[in-house]
Parts: C-alpha cells; structure tokens; sequence
C-alpha cells in the first residue's frame, strides 16, 4: 500500500481504539441438558412426542437457522357469545416456547428466510408487471391485469467515478486500462495496466492508486442515496412535463402530469467490486383518473403520448439532472465542497424479457455488502470490532470502513450517521423498496401464505381446538366476522435452546430439501410421460 495509504489507516485505527468494550456474548444455552452438543441432541430425539412437536416447528419456521422463540398463547374469541372457539399456549410445546422464523432479507444471515423473501419479492416484482388475482377478502393482494399494457422501463442508475479502479476483462471487452505514453499519476503511480483480469482476480474493483481515490466522497456519496433516489423521481416527473408539452403542444406544468400520470417502481440495490452500490428499477407508468377519485383497483391506464420510450428518455433526462451538495468536512479527506450525483452509465430500456428483470431483481434483494466485498459482516459492527473485521477484507475496502468511523464523527457529517453503516460503507437505504401503487406489500402476501396455513388446518380438524388461527379463518369462511384473536406473548431469545439443535434443524432441512427435489423430478418425468 502506498505510504499515504499507511497514514491514514494507523490514524483511523487509533480512533477506532477509543471505542467502547461490549461486554462478551452470553454462553449458549443448554436447554437443562448436562453435557455437549451430542448430549443435547441424543435427549431431544429420544424426548418421542417432543421430538416429532419440535420437528414441526423447525418445519413451520422454514426451517430457519436462527428462530425466534416467544412464550405465551393466542385465543380465538367470538365477540358475539364470548366463546373460545381455538386457544393455542406454548407451556405445552418443547421447552415451553413456540419458535417463528427471523424473517431476514440477508442470504449471509439465514438462507432459508432469504429464500422466502426472495420468492415473494418474486411474486411481487411479476404481479407489478403481469397483474394477480387477488386471494384475500378484502383484495389487498390483487393487481388488475391491464398493468401489463402499461409502459415499463428497466433503469439503471450507477455512482460515479471516485478514481481509477481495476476491471475484468468482461467489462470493458480488453485489457484493463489500456493508455497510449504509459501515464503516471502525480504520487508516482501508474494510471494504466494491461492486464487482462479474471472476475475473481482480487484486484478488481481495487484503486490504481490508492492516494488519488476519492474515499471521503465515496463514502459521502452512499450516505445521500436515499435522497438522490429521491430526488430523480421528482426529476422524473419535471422530464415528463416538458414530454408532455412537447407531445400535446401545450404548456404541461409538474403539477398537472402529476394529475395524469403516476410513476410506480420497485428497486434493488447491488454492490459492484469496487465497493459501489447502483441501483435497479422496474418503471411504471400509470394513469390517474381524471375526476379526482381512483377506481377500485387504483390503477388505470396511462395517456396514449406517455410510452415507454418517453419515460425511458424522462429517466435518463432526470438521472443526467439530480445533485445533493454534499456538507463540507474538514479534515485531510475534506475541506472540500462536493455534490453527488448519478455515474454517467445511466440506462432505461423498455422491458421486453419480464421473466429474465423479474429473476435479477429477486437475486439481488437478499445480498448484502459482504457477499460481493469479502470478510465485510452483513451485521453492524461498533469501533472495537471493527479493529477485527479490518483485518479480513481487503485494504481498498478497510479504507472504506476506516473513512466511514473518520467522517461519522465529524458533527457537520452527523446526519448522514455513517457511523451505524460500516458494514454497507455508508449506504443506508432500502436493499429492496417500491411505490405505494406498484403492487401488493409483502405483507399482504405473508397474509395470503398464513390463510393458506389456515385453511390447510381448518381442514384437517373441524374442532380447531388447538389452532386458534384455523378456529377463526373457519368461521370467516363460514360467514361470520365476530371473530377475534387474543393474543400474549414474550420474547424468550432468539436461537436454538439446547446445543446440538442446530445439527438437528441442519439435517431436516437437507431431508426436506432432498425430498422437493424428488418430488420436482417426478413431476416433471410425469409431465413428460404425458407428452410422449
């Protein structure tokens, strides 16, 4: 590393010292069981009932890696009559808690609720282009099918260069950074390099020279994401007014296209090798009902002018357009007034492959920083970790985190809280968000996925004396709708309770996942049984 590169990590290091001592993580709970992890998983699988009651809740978690586990119960009371339809208590479940899957996004964290999340997102992202026929009552899951005729736009929105960095060979279609008179940079550095570098090759993504990086904007630039993303929308709608104008011969102001059109998205956001983050978005154009009042479904179709290629050319006008001033910090990395903006390599194209923007959007959802930017945790990490976690990454992305902890304290710095985001290196956005309009929310999908649980229980016993939620999903399915549910529960922990639970839960997820992978190879050799 270069000497200017030396100096400003020991001076970051010595104010990541004066951090404060966490106090050591608690031992891991035995469950009352004396011995090791064989101990603990010898007694729960010779517990007979327990075992095949603790089986079904890992199964119920999705089986979760790292469950939630309350105590209490929940009551199904008809307000009518004061009658306990279903009551459910956790005193009578293995060691007297119910588990919940944890329900994180993160892949790094717990891959089968990012799995889950994943899935939705799916649904979510398709529904939005596609349309759904909605399953809940009260139709918070629909979306009419006349969204798939709207225009739709594929964006992609980058940060700008903070220096020279090194690229694959996919990237630019050659050699690195071919220069003619082999120039050098005013450290004594080069600014050029022949190689030809592999995607995995370590020094992707790292700077040429590491005293011309911008580290102090990169940094900056993450923490004002969210309000450049911000921003462009408002920008978004200006570009389709002068369109507007353009296209009917009349004045369009802001206000008005804002009463004719609606633009709805979902975004993801990705980490690029140099440490990056650029977004993803499916743009929509709707239209707005005239007379003031939105139809059932709150979406209609957009004016004939207003296409996909107008609102691709809004994107790019607005992208081209946004800036934030960014606050003046002083210091050897500041002093200087910067504003941010979007990368030059702006593109919208209109989607023409659903399937294929669907399937990208969905995978990125569940990444973090870490996946991409190895040995970065994908949990926050205070000043004292963080002397543990700059020996793991690279010393491009230790800069990074070491320029995150340096600008956070700064007070003119303070709202952008970079301190809390070392772990994204200052960005604190959504990884993934939509528009109001785009499609359901996830959780009107969560409540479509526990109806269908419901549903399968109500089924499966009339009485619902021991599920309170089948109790009340049959008599909203007979017609009444007196019926409430109380409930009272207490957090207890989060985790397994008894060492060698995890080895457990570890083996019955490869069991179920072995067991769909049969299942989908019969179906699909019936399916082609049936072609033949």
């Amino acid at each position: 590393m270069v000497s200017g590169g030396r100096r400003h990590s020991a001076r970051t290091l010595r104010t990541l010292r004066t951090g404060l001592v966490r106090p050591a993580p608690a031992p891991p709970a035995t469950g009352g069981v004396t011995g090791g992890v064989l101990a603990g998983m010898l007694a729960r699988v010779g517990d007979g009932a327990g075992w095949a009651a603790w089986r079904r809740q890992v199964e119920h978690t999705g089986h979760c890696v790292r469950p939630v586990r309350i105590h209490g119960g929940a009551d199904a009371v008809d307000t009518s009559t004061g009658a306990v339809l279903g009551s459910f208590s956790s005193a009578g479940e293995p060691d007297g808690v119910l588990l919940i899957a944890c329900g994180d996004r993160r892949e790094a964290v717990c891959p089968p609720c990012a799995a889950r999340y994943r899935a939705d997102l799916r649904h979510l992202i398709r529904a939005g282009l596609a349309g759904r026929v909605g399953v809940l009552a009260d139709g918070a899951d629909a979306v009419p099918a006349s969204v798939s005729a709207h225009p739709v736009v594929f964006a992609t929105l980058t940060a700008p260069s903070f220096g020279a960095v090194h690229r694959s060979a996919g990237e630019p279609g050659g050699p690195c950074r071919p220069r003619s008179g082999r120039p050098h940079c005013a450290h004594g550095y080069r600014r050029w390099c022949d190689a030809w570098h592999a995607s995995d090759d370590p020094r992707t993504g790292t700077p040429l020279c590491y005293e011309c990086y911008d580290y102090a904007g990169h940094v900056m630039w993450h923490g004002v994401v969210p309000e450049l993303w911000r921003r462009f929308v408002i920008y978004t709608y200006r570009a389709l007014a002068r369109a507007g104008s353009a296209a009917t011969g009349e004045r369009v102001t802001v206000r008005a296209v804002r009463g004719l059109l609606r633009v709805s998205y979902v975004k993801v956001a990705e980490y690029q090798r140099r440490g990056a983050v650029h977004l993803h978005a499916v743009m929509r154009l709707d239209g707005v009902n005239t007379d003031g009042a939105d139809s059932g479904d709150g979406v209609v179709a957009p004016p004939g002018w207003a296409d996909a290629g107008t609102l691709a050319a809004a994107v790019k006008d607005a992208a081209g357009r946004v800036a934030v001033r960014l606050p003046v910090a002083g210091g050897s990395g500041g002093g200087v007034a910067r504003t941010a903006r979007w990368g030059g390599q702006v593109d919208a194209v209109p989607v023409t492959d659903p399937g294929r923007v669907v399937g990208y959007l969905a995978k990125y959802a569940t990444k973090s920083a870490g996946d991409v930017l190895a040995g970065l945790p994908p949990r926050r990490f205070g000043r004292t970790e963080g002397r543990a976690v700059l020996r793991r990454v690279s010393a491009h992305v230790s800069l990074l985190v070491q320029e995150c902890f340096r600008l956070g304290a700064r007070p003119e710095l303070a709202r952008l809280r970079l301190n809390d985001y070392p772990h994204t290196l200052g960005f604190r956005g959504h990884f993934a968000s939509k528009s109001r309009r785009y499609a359901m929310t996830l959780g009107a999908l969560r409540a479509v996925r526990r109806a269908w649980r419901s549903d399968r229980s109500a089924d499966r016993s009339s009485s619902g004396a021991g599920d309170p939620w089948a109790a009340a999903r049959a008599a909203e399915r007979s017609g009444g709708d007196s019926t409430v549910i109380l409930r009272s529960w207490t957090f207890g922990g989060q985790g397994w309770a008894r060492l060698g639970d995890a080895d457990l839960a570890a083996s019955l997820a490869r069991d179920h996942a072995a067991w769909r992978e049969a299942r989908d190879l019969a179906v699909a050799s019936r399916a082609g049984d049936g072609n033949g």
